[in-house]
């Protein structure tokens, strides 16, 4: 049998070098026109020896060490596949060899660690933005845990590094806004520009047959010499970064059995991100300021 598909190769390859079109050797040889181009792409400047089927690749099994090391990163931060992978391959663990996320996901299916989800994900856009330095522009906004208290977030857009936050048992407001802005500003310095939503807090939505006035919050942001953005109703990927943000601490937070202060730590410093090139938005914040 494998005498007869070289013999085939040989042919097809043949008839190729005579003139004949890959449709024509395809439906000579009743096989698939894939076939005949990987056979056309593969055999060409091959002699008939050299068209025997190659060996399949041998799957190496893990070490234990990195086996341990994969399932001890699972266990501790609850990382997908590739986060798991990339990390490893950017810090490099003494005795840890890399391994790609495929191997990963086939590991912790076999640990029984593997937690699919049990919805589609929702695709809200396609278009991405991003700000080319540090401290170009914030993105912001309120957020309800669980426990009932609301968080304000500022959020660097080029390097979702988060600059400031606070965490109050009160209702959201325009003073609390303020006042993470101005801590957050007088330890990294002010950005040009803030994103927002049109919350109250910071918008004052146009009314029919009112003059609408500028809110207290965009006033405060021109005294500083801040340019407020504010984003289009029913378009939450405007602000997809501090949404995102938001989403993670709401499921991985509990998970870790992190507050929302020492989450933002392990955020900004511990977690690798994916549109960071699995790098830290610390060390991404600092070395692109404008």
């Amino acid at each position: 049998m494998e005498r007869d598909i070289i013999q085939v190769r040989e042919y097809a390859v043949k008839r190729y070098k005579e003139g004949w079109s890959r449709y024509r050797i395809a439906n000579h040889l009743c096989l698939p026109l894939s076939t005949v181009y990987s056979w056309i792409d593969k055999y060409s400047n091959c002699n008939k020896d050299e068209m025997v089927n190659r060996i399949t690749r041998v799957k190496m099994p893990i070490d234990e060490k990195t086996r341990k090391f994969v399932i001890g990163l699972r266990n501790k931060w609850n990382w997908g596949p590739t986060r798991i992978e990339k990390h490893i391959r950017l810090t490099e663990p003494e005795g840890i060899h890399p391994i790609g996320h495929n191997k990963i996901h086939e590991l912790l299916v076999k640990e029984g660690l593997n937690m699919p989800l049990d919805f589609v994900r929702k695709t809200w856009g396609t278009k991405r933005f991003e700000r080319d330095h540090s401290n170009t522009m914030w993105q912001t906004d309120f957020k309800l845990l669980d426990n009932d208290n609301w968080t304000c977030t500022f959020l660097d857009d080029h390097s979702r590094f988060v600059v400031g936050g606070k965490e109050v048992d009160d209702a959201p407001t325009t003073n609390l806004a303020l006042e993470v802005l101005e801590k957050a500003g007088k330890k990294f310095g002010f950005p040009e520009q803030i994103l927002t939503d049109q919350g109250t807090q910071f918008y004052n939505v146009p009314v029919q047959g009112w003059k609408q006035e500028a809110s207290r919050f965009t006033k405060a942001l021109k005294e500083l010499n801040i340019q407020h953005i504010v984003a289009s109703k029913r378009r939450p990927t405007t602000t997809g970064k501090i949404e995102s943000f938001h989403r993670y601490l709401q499921y991985e937070a509990p998970t870790l059995g992190m507050n929302y202060l020492r989450f933002i730590g392990y955020w900004n410093n511990q977690r690798p991100h994916s549109a960071l090139q699995y790098k830290y938005p610390k060390d991404i914040y600092f070395r692109d300021m404008k």
